[in-house]
């Protein structure tokens, strides 16, 4: 099942061949890096041309120098970030010195130096810093200093949540792969992976499918080794790419001439910490917790006596964390009842009893029914207008509108009945059974004889733990433990060999093993994707030279190599035949392979295994950049080039378990249909053999072994113009290259029209040409529906676009001292979605899926062809695999699920513009307001084919053969990428920062914006096939225009620290003696505030209006749609309807009449937001001088220290969580109601306490 996919001696390999290249020609952007720069002038404001001007690095002595130019201007660029000393002199003129000068990430720090007469031998300081005003360029960011990542109160100590304090950033939505809570954001909009992670200048973007490790990034270095970082998310430069959303730059410290370091233990407890919301709802014990973080840094010049003295030329840094975690994950689970248990399951009265709230329904018949009813699929038969039912007698009304055969001419069918499991005598002329089970000791309806119960079914049911709490919904909670054992480590050393070259080499490793549980124990798991045992290896090696070629010419040149390793089990993994034991046959019982089927149940919490495990992906990105610098006059030009190799080896079956869903399409009820024994009609003109799943899914297991290139050239140049004005042109060309499997196991279907340009691609070469020479059915299938086999040369098997050109422009204008103007435009390609497009490789006839979906309401899932007892009757959980040979040459090719990438790519891109204003009060406070807005194009989005371009009626044929789609013969709804969405994106946003002086610094944020698209992340899975009609003329895409997963309008954060006035060296009591100053000096504060909306929430109709499209809940006008806002009673339902199912179809009990077409669709999406965001993290410190060096430091940190619990929105289902049913069915109980918070292992109010040892 393993094959071997790269390891750590390749990667030393490439980085040793890389070396050479590095060094036999001088080739990574200045990302990382900053400049200083100013005009030399004398007192009367006149310009010095010539001047000498000397720039020191304050840690290391590196001292450079160049002279002013005959506009007086001088540049240092790029400089590493930190503390510099600057000095002017010019003959007849006194020195002039400007110390303690902080130049930051991507800064382009302006220092004018005014000399004044006298002796050369004189020296003049001046003192207090320059403005804090962004002069130089028009991008839109901010820089997080080392102070504020080091002090600030960081549940998780993961530097990358900072960026959600930034202006224009939100958090995003619970996502369904779960990286919200490793720190992913959305920056203006724009999808979270479409952000650019940038550490020491290296890519640091993870390339696995999925993010399989978690996170977006690779490496996550400890926040006490990062010097700063800072956040661009509109209008950089274009030495930056490859992205179409912000762009986290960060920063290891490096060693400088005093040994420097520190040392810490953090430690959490339960005993510390409140429960969870949804554990004292659920009346559990607190979930254990047990954390402990502790690490060290250490920094300083290389020193062996007699050997080498490496003050001011050579210098190291180092760093370990480690993490050891124990903490209860909270799920909240709807389990079978201790009626239905007792009972044999064949009492389900509690069906209708605990769901009394919710409306009646009519069927064809006129009937009326409680919700919850449980109908016998055996009595399934067609009912005709004029015609009385052979059952009942009834003859389907139609005298009144509304009725099912109003205005229908007699011996027209109009739909399907079903009799209900009813113990109460005859049914002959019933109409009305809503009173028929009033509770559940006089309940004559749900009850289900034994000898019509699978025992297998019961056996399967079995799994699941007893009920904790009364009703049929949320009445169990389990907080099993997740288990972390985290090593990580960095070390970088820092050569300088002269001032014209510096050398930087650094390597970082992080070994993250984790045990992350599911609902449930053993085979019954129930977990989602992100749940098992799971590992994440990252190493990551850079290395760095800078050149000064002249006083005026600097390059830059990088080389890296990035390695990741991650996999994931179901947490039976190495437990073979447990699927025998169920009765469920043919399920592969292969290493890592192990567990039950996934077992989804409408109204139940799933049980078994679920998709796409096993997982083993393997990523590496091997990098070689350049940039050149060149001063000219006024100009500041920068040219360079960046290329990457990504190889990507995934094993990521789809359905290598097997799922089977049951939705009660044929009951009305999950459970009961899973219970059900498919068998023979029992009335006249009836169904046989109605039962089993609602869809089906099984697959191979097989490797894909990607690779890809990336390349980007560009051209910048910075135009002082005149003294108060620069201008910023740039211009970048990228190409994103698709991938392609290096052995040719990969296929593309594009669907085009049939017999018209639909094909199916295939890697051109000898095995391939052999290997479907051995699947003629398969091969019959395609021809049948009119799609070309067809053998391609380009083993992409899709076009990239290659016309990538990304210009920009930015302009800055000093209005006043205090006060700037800054505007731009630019253009900004986007990486891959998914990390690497769509996979490919899981097609036919490599991994491969089966997915076979009930055509509709009265007819269940048969396979042909295929010589197995119970394939060709209904397909149920037991027969596993047996009707799904995984041999490509047994396959008929029916069914088989297509996967297909858009042939001609196009590359996504935003075009963004901002307006900004920004203002100094002091040197140190300033305010930054502006207007930042962007559109964005061609935007992956899972479009999906075989879809349905009519409006049809809801018991029609929509899946399958004799179904009006263009390829009837293959699996429904394959998965097609395309780039056809779009979006756009207006804010308005502030910024108030205050940098560290007095004791205080704070920044604080405020945005208010809007943002619609018809494109859902891919990354979260409520969006995926989300499109209600896209092929239907007059709907397509534009029908679902909505706002953004991402649009959330006001978000607030407000950040700082105070140090508390008492005590030495402070305001108060500054000459205290040691024992005063031991227990009142020394104290500070620190705060994280958040406040920010909810997110968008689409509610679809309650009962379907057409076969094979969707439909939205009309909004009613001037009712307010939320309720009391309380996880119970969140949205309120009276304000919600939708149009009514053409006449003879079921009916709510509220919808709109007369509605036909494309009003079937309903209203528009996202009608309603979600809950909001309130946090505050606040901490406290004590720090104790030791001696001059050494410092102890006492840390008390409280998260969310209000306990405000941060819910999800109604109806979310994914990573691990499980939505309550019914929660988004405006007719439904249970409406409105939220069974899980956002941040599981963050959200209850945490206490952390900390010791740090600084030196």
């Amino acid at each position: 099942m393993k094959e071997r996919r790269g390891s750590f001696f390749e990667l030393l390999f490439t980085v040793t061949i890389l070396l050479g290249v590095l060094i036999s020609s001088p080739l990574f952007a200045q990302v990382d890096m900053g400049s200083l720069q100013g005009t030399v002038l004398d007192q009367s404001g006149a310009v010095v041309p010539n001047a000498k001007v000397s720039l020191m690095n304050e840690a290391t002595n590196l001292t450079v120098e160049t002279k002013s130019n005959s506009s007086g201007a001088y540049i240092f660029t790029p400089i590493r970030i930190g503390s510099y000393t600057v000095t002017a002199e010019a003959p007849g003129f006194a020195k002039v010195v400007r110390a303690h000068l902080t130049v930051n990430v991507q800064q382009q720090l302006v220092v004018n130096l005014t000399l004044r007469p006298g002796a050369v031998t004189q020296t003049i300081e001046v003192t207090g810093a320059p403005p804090a005003l962004q002069t130089q360029n028009a991008s839109v960011g901010q820089v997080v200093d080392s102070r504020s990542v080091n002090n600030l109160p960081l549940n998780g100590r993961n530097f990358t949540f900072l960026a959600q304090i930034v202006a224009g950033v939100n958090t995003p939505q619970a996502d369904t792969r779960g990286n919200a809570a490793s720190g992913a954001f959305s920056a203006n909009g724009e999808r979270p992976a479409q952000n650019d992670y940038l550490l020491d200048g290296i890519d640091n973007n993870s390339n696995t499918i999925d993010f399989l490790n978690g996170t977006n990034f690779v490496v996550l270095p400890p926040i006490d080794a990062v010097q700063e970082f800072k956040v661009q998310t509109s209008n950089y430069s274009a030495e930056i790419g490859r992205a179409g959303g912000a762009v986290l730059n960060a920063t290891i410290k490096s060693g400088t001439n005093q040994i420097h370091g520190d040392v810490w233990e953090f430690f959490r407890n339960d005993k510390l910490d409140a429960a969870d919301f949804f554990e004292n709802a659920g009346g559990i014990k607190k979930g254990e917790y047990r954390q402990n973080q502790f690490g060290f840094t250490l920094g300083g010049p290389i020193v062996i006596p007699h050997v080498v003295n490496g003050r001011d030329k050579l210098f190291f840094f180092g760093d370990y964390e480690a993490l050891r975690r124990v903490q209860g994950a909270v799920f909240t689970n709807s389990v079978p009842t201790d009626l239905q248990r007792s009972s044999g399951f064949s009492n389900l009265a509690e069906l209708i009893t605990d769901q009394s709230g919710n409306s009646a329904s009519t069927d064809p018949l006129g009937r009326s029914f409680a919700f919850g009813t449980v109908f016998d699929p055996a009595t399934t038969r067609p009912v005709t207008c004029g015609s009385a039912d052979t059952v009942t007698g009834l003859t389907p009304p139609g005298a009144n509108p509304g009725d099912p055969c109003y205005q229908t001419a007699p011996g027209t069918q109009i739909g399907y009945a079903s009799d209900p499991f009813y113990n109460g005598g005859s049914i002959v002329g019933v109409t009305d059974f809503t009173g028929f089970c009033p509770n559940v000791q006089n309940c004559r309806l749900n009850q289900i004889p034994a000898g019509r119960i699978d025992p297998n079914a019961v056996k399967v049911l079995g799994l699941f733990p007893a009920a904790q709490l009364p009703g049929i919904v949320s009445n169990q909670t389990t907080n099993p433990p997740l288990t972390e054992t985290r090593d990580a480590f960095d070390g970088r050393i820092d050569w300088n060999l002269s001032n014209k070259d510096q050398i930087f080499t650094r390597a970082s490793f992080v070994n993250d093993p984790q045990f992350i549980p599911g609902p449930f124990q053993g085979a019954a798991d129930g977990g989602a994707f992100q749940q098992g045992p799971q590992t994440a290896m990252s190493i990551q090696v850079a290395l760095g030279w800078t050149h000064t070629l002249t006083p005026t010419s600097v390059n830059e040149a990088r080389v890296g190599e990035t390695y990741l390793h991650t996999t994931r089990f179901g947490p039976v993994a190495d437990q073979m035949g447990i699927p025998a034991q169920y009765g469920i046959q043919g399920v592969p019982q292969v290493p890592e392979n192990g567990g039950m089927p996934a077992i989804v149940i409408s109204g139940l919490s799933s049980l078994g295994s679920n998709a796409f495990l096993p997982s083993d992906e393997v990523s590496q990105t091997t990098q070689v950049a350049d940039n050149f610098t060149k001063v000219y006059g006024k100009h500041t030009y920068k040219m360079g080039f960046e290329f990457q190799h990504i190889k990507f080896a995934t094993l990521q079956p789809s359905w290598s378990h097997g799922e089977f869903d049951y939705n009660g399409d044929f009951t009305s009820s999950g459970i009961a249909q899973f219970l059900l024994t498919p068998t023979t009609t029992t009335v006249p003109n009836g169904v046989d053999y109605l039962g089993g799943a609602s869809s089906v899914y099984t697959s191979n297991i097989a490797l894909v072994d990607d690779l890809h290139n990336y390349y980007a050239a560009y051209f910048n140049d910075d135009w002082k113009l005149a003294k108060k004005l620069t201008l910023n042109f740039g211009l970048r060309w990228e190409h994103f290259g698709l991938p392609s499997e290096n052995h040719g196991r990969q296929a593309n279907f594009v669907p085009g029209t049939p017999f018209q340009g639909a094909e199916y691609l295939v890697p051109d070469s000898q095995i391939n040409r052999t290997l479907f020479g051995t699947t003629p059915s398969f091969n019959s299938v395609l021809a049948q529906d009119g799609i070309d086999l067809k053998f391609d040369k380009n083993w992409a098997l899709s076009n990239p676009q290659d016309l990538n050109f990304a210009p920009r422009f930015g302009f800055a204008y000093q209005v006043t001292p205090k006060l700037v103007m800054r505007g731009g435009f630019g253009v900004f390609f986007g990486g891959f979605e998914v990390q690497n497009g769509n996979n490919q490789g899981n097609s036919f006839p490599y991994q491969f899926n089966f997915q076979f979906f009930i055509p509709d309401s009265h007819t269940p899932i048969t396979v042909s062809g295929v010589n197995a007892p119970g394939c060709s009757t209904a397909y149920t959980f037991e027969l596993g695999f047996t009707c799904t040979p995984l041999d490509p040459s047994l396959v008929n090719g029916s069914n088989v699920g297509l996967t297909g990438l858009q042939h001609n790519f196009q590359t996504p891109y935003t075009e963004g513009w901002n307006m900004t204003f920004e203002y100094a009060f002091t040197p140190t406070l300033t305010l930054t307001a502006g207007y930042v807005g962007n559109s964005t194009h061609h935007l992956e989005i899972f479009r999906g084919t075989d879809h349905v371009s009519q409006i049809l009626l809801p018991d029609a044929t929509a899946c399958g053969p004799g179904a009006p789609v263009p390829f009837p013969d293959f699996g429904c709804n394959q998965t097609y990428q395309t780039t056809d969405g779009s979006s756009y994106y207006h804010g308005l946003q502030t910024t108030l920062e205050k940098r560290f002086s007095g004791g205080l610094n704070f920044l604080t944020t405020y945005t208010y914006s809007r943002c619609r698209s018809d494109a859902g992340d891919l990354l979260n899975g409520t969006s995926i096939g989300s499109y209600r009609a896209v092929d239907v003329p007059g709907a397509g895409l534009q029908a679902d225009y909505g706002d953004c997963d991402f649009d959330i309008r006001n978000v607030f954060h407000f950040s700082g620290g105070y140090d508390l006035p008492f005590g030495k060296g402070r305001h108060f009591m500054t000459n205290a003696n040691r024992g005063v100053d031991l227990f009142l000096g020394g104290w500070s504060t620190q705060w994280l505030a958040a406040v920010q909306g909810g997110q968008p929430i689409t509610l679809g109709c309650d009962t379907a209006t057409a076969a094979g499209v969707g439909c939205y809940d009309y909004i009613i006008p001037g009712v307010d749609r939320h309720g009391s806002g309380a996880p119970d009673n969140f949205l309120n339902a009276a304000a919600f309807t939708q149009p009514c199912p053409p006449p003879g179809f079921t009916q709510p009990s509220r919808c709109v009449s007369g509605v036909s077409g494309l009003g079937l669709l309903g209203g528009t999406a996202s009608q309603v937001s979600g809950p909001k965001i309130t946090t505050w993290d606040f901490s406290v410190f004590k720090t104790i001088p030791l001696t001059e060096r050494f410092h102890l430091q006492f840390r008390s940190e409280f998260f969310n220290i209000l306990n405000h619990p941060t819910f999800n929105a109604p109806g979310f289902g994914g990573n691990g969580v499980r939505s309550i049913p019914g929660s988004t069915d405006f007719l439904n109980a249970n409406f409105g109601k939220i069974g899980s918070t956002r941040f599981p292992f963050k959200d209850p109010r945490q206490i952390q306490f900390a010791m740090k040892l600084y030196f």
